[in-house]
């Protein structure tokens, strides 16, 4: 999604989830494998919708974690009342302010929207990425049923962004249990 001022796409790297205490902190839901994401960060941006066109600039003051979360403190947010008007707003950064990922590892973003191919047959698009536990899970759909492909290398041959495809090579049996 593209902003007007700007011109940059924003990048959904987290959801605030709650607030965490009287002093306007904040419970992340971190949206990566790595849960440090936010660590060296400056700022992010809060959007109450992952495609808006406004976005509040939040400098981040201190992070910490705790479980599976991350418990954020920005600047501009000083108190409970402030904080809740935050809760479920998704927190973005610009595209270009990515970190580059190793060879072979893609961004959600990047892999949304791809055709989902194997051996010349198309099963659809890969509409969603579940992070279950062990290994992703890809939501292939055709329109009229969806599939669940699990992102393992035997399964993922290859993935080519500029051509918008992905070529799989499904487990035996995996079709059969949604026919």
């Amino acid at each position: 999604m593209k902003n007007d001022l700007t011109e940059a796409m924003y990048i959904s790297i987290g959801k605030i989830v709650n607030t965490h205490g009287i002093g306007g902190e904040l419970k992340v839901k971190v949206y990566s494998d790595r849960l440090e994401r936010f660590e060296g960060m400056k700022q992010v941006y809060a959007a109450q919708d992952e495609h808006a066109d406004e976005r509040q600039v939040l400098t981040i003051e201190r992070l910490r974690y705790h479980k599976d979360m991350v418990l954020m403190k920005f600047k501009e947010i000083d108190d409970m009342r402030l904080a809740e008007g935050l809760k479920n707003a998704f927190l973005q950064v610009p595209e270009d302010e990515l970190p580059p990922l190793p060879k072979g590892r893609y961004y959600i973003y990047q892999l949304e929207g791809l055709s989902v191919w194997e051996k010349g047959r198309c099963y659809g698009e890969l509409k969603e990425v579940l992070q279950p536990g062990s290994n992703d899970v890809y939501v292939v759909s055709d329109g009229k049923r969806e599939i669940l492909v699990p992102a393992l290398k035997t399964v993922i041959r290859e993935v080519d962004l500029e051509k918008g495809r992905m070529e799989v090579a499904l487990p035996a049996g995996l079709l059969e249990i949604y026919e």
